[in-house]
């Protein structure tokens, strides 16, 4: 039996490298890269047999012109691919929760984009408002600022500044990759009544004076650290095994 196409971007992104890397995945799909300079008859080609559209692509530093551009102008240049071709796939869209920054706000344009979209062609979409992201090869997202806090405590930074005060959400990336996997198998957990927004129901709620103190109990107690005496589903599970996973790669690469 053929296997259905899946076309996705941003490939390079954290969760694009995690997610291939997930076997079972690579072999329900047919996996097919959408890069950010492909030509359009290209992109018409790989939309016709297409069943869902994963849109991971997404720039997060530069000015603010740059970030519409990159992200909401290129989420826009795909709609508009799908509707001149008459090729209109879903799409399952990775956000961010939303702040009032550059990026947030470049990151709800493209939500808007493709809301609207789905609400002109009745199709139902998958968007993933992500919050902050920990597990395996955090290595892979140097921009997270749970990697920054990480690695000034595995290199023994004097002084460390705490992002902010708040409260923030976190959920590891394998239960990411678990609930997108889910959403190709047409099982998202939809969290609006417009049946657009989707949740990863795995998410933990801490200040980042929590995430420190636990980190730094890890890093000292080390072997010692009580692991089995927490749940796999728990913060400080997740939180030791992002803190040694990133420990092994960096005790082996002479990085500081």
């Amino acid at each position: 039996m053929p296997k259905d196409k899946l076309l996705i971007t941003g490939t390079d992104s954290y969760i694009g490298q995690m997610l291939l890397m997930e076997q079972s995945l690579l072999d329900a799909f047919n996996w097919v890269e959408l890069k950010r300079n492909m030509g359009k008859e290209d992109i018409i080609s790989h939309l016709s047999d297409a069943k869902f559209l994963l849109h991971l692509f997404e720039t997060k530093s530069g000015s603010e012109d740059r970030l519409i551009t990159d992200n909401a102008g290129y989420t826009e240049q795909l709609i508009n691919l799908m509707e001149e071709s008459g090729h209109n796939l879903p799409f399952i869209y990775v956000s961010s929760d939303y702040d009032d920054s550059a990026y947030g706000r470049s990151k709800l344009l493209s939500e808007q984009l493709i809301r609207e979209y789905g609400q002109r062609r009745r199709i139902r979409n998958m968007i993933y408002r992500l919050p902050i992201l920990m597990g395996d090869r955090l290595y892979l997202d140097e921009a997270n600022p749970l990697h920054d806090l990480c690695y000034k405590l595995i290199f023994d930074q004097e002084t460390i500044i705490l992002p902010d005060r708040q409260e923030h959400k976190f959920v590891d990336i394998r239960d990411v990759t678990r609930e997108i996997a889910r959403a190709l198998s047409g099982r998202a957990f939809y969290a609006t009544v417009d049946l657009s927004i989707c949740v990863v129901p795995s998410e933990h709620y801490a200040d980042w004076k929590r995430v420190l103190s636990i980190l730094r109990e890890i890093k000292e107690k080390g072997e010692d650290y009580p692991l089995p005496e927490f749940r796999k589903s728990s913060l400080e599970y997740k939180l030791y095994l992002t803190y040694h996973s990133l420990l092994d790669y960096y005790s082996t690469r002479n990085i500081k």
